[in-house]
């Protein structure tokens, strides 16, 4: 079963991620990553690679949809369980699968071989350190990106996967309340994504991103650590998304211990016309909002049912909702 943050090659050399863990029959939503071309990304036999997804928004993913429209229309897909169209090529082009949870196993073996290279040791230096330091094992961690691929370069970043809840959270604890050779934070680049993307007040952005730890640098090198759910969040087919259209309402977040995963859910305190929880799938939100913060949101208002009746939920980065989502921290 795939997996959030697997890779895929397709029949072209095309390389997508898995995005999330719910994906139609014979398909697998995803977002296209990789395809051959100019880059510093280069596999083992030479290939070089250019990133297609760059700046992770909805705008780009909108563009790269259209382009897959023209060029391979099948791997665009109509979901009727979402009602609208994703990326999902079907399983019948996959020619190539990379799994998380192998990957860190083929960075060790490359290790006790003498064959990693300096940031492949560097991922290992990471995993091992939390597992001293948050009290894990190995098994717990996996390796996304392009050091999963092989295809990464010394500037490449060190992205990482924690399975399970209780897991990941004691992992970003112990990067928060670290000191060196940690250094928390993910830059004014994040700032600036969430004035571009929420229109927030440059104070608020400011704010949130003084909370990140699940980027940063470890002993010079960028990192990111993500989680993977143990177990997908359902079913397909067991849940049917209906868009009411935007709105703009005022919540206050209750719990946010599945907000770095895919997608990132935000439970809410309370429940403003129904509204249960905040989603989204772009995870520039993700691990930012914590239990108490008031917020006003502009997003896009779904109707969710389910085996258990019926919710509300307000999903931001929809296709709707692109240059008018709104986020301002009120307390």
């Amino acid at each position: 079963m795939p997996r959030d943050r697997d890779l895929f090659a397709t029949t072209e050399g095309w390389i997508f991620t898995v995005l999330g863990d719910v994906h139609p029959p014979n398909r697998i939503w995803s977002y296209l990553k990789y395809v051959p071309g100019p880059g510093p990304w280069r596999d083992p036999g030479g290939r070089t690679y250019r990133r297609v997804f760059t700046s992770y928004t909805v705008r780009e993913l909108l563009s790269i949809m259209e382009d897959l429209r023209n060029s391979k229309p099948e791997y665009v897909y109509y979901d009727p369980m979402v009602g609208n169209e994703v990326i999902a090529p079907p399983v019948d082009a996959v020619t190539g699968f990379w799994k998380t949870s192998e990957g860190l196993r083929s960075l060790v073996e490359r290790e006790e071989s003498g064959h990693a290279t300096q940031l492949e040791l560097k991922a290992l230096g990471v995993v091992r350190w939390l597992v001293e330091q948050a009290g894990l094992r190995m098994e717990d961690f996996g390796i996304t990106g392009s050091l999963l691929l092989g295809i990464h370069h010394e500037r490449s970043d060190v992205d990482l996967v924690v399975i399970g809840k209780r897991n990941l959270w004691r992992a970003v604890r112990a990067l928060r309340e670290a000191g060196s050779p940690v250094v928390p934070g993910a830059g004014t680049g994040i700032v600036e994504a969430l004035r571009s993307l929420y229109r927030m007040p440059v104070e608020d952005a400011r704010r949130l991103a003084a909370r990140v730890a699940h980027k940063g640098l470890f002993a010079g090198t960028p990192y990111s650590i993500f989680g993977i759910r143990e177990q997908p969040l359902h079913d397909y087919g067991e849940f049917q998304y209906a868009g009411r259209g935007i709105v703009e309402v005022e919540l206050e977040i209750a719990d946010a211990t599945e907000s770095l995963f895919t997608p990132s859910i935000y439970e809410v305190e309370e429940r403003v016309f129904g509204i249960e929880r905040m989603v989204s799938y772009h995870m520039v939100l993700a691990g930012l909002l914590e239990p108490g913060d008031r917020l006003l949101v502009r997003a896009k208002l779904e109707e969710v049912r389910g085996p258990g009746g019926e919710f509300l939920q307000l999903l931001l980065g929809s296709y709707e909702g692109v240059g008018s989502e709104q986020i301002k921290l009120l307390r």
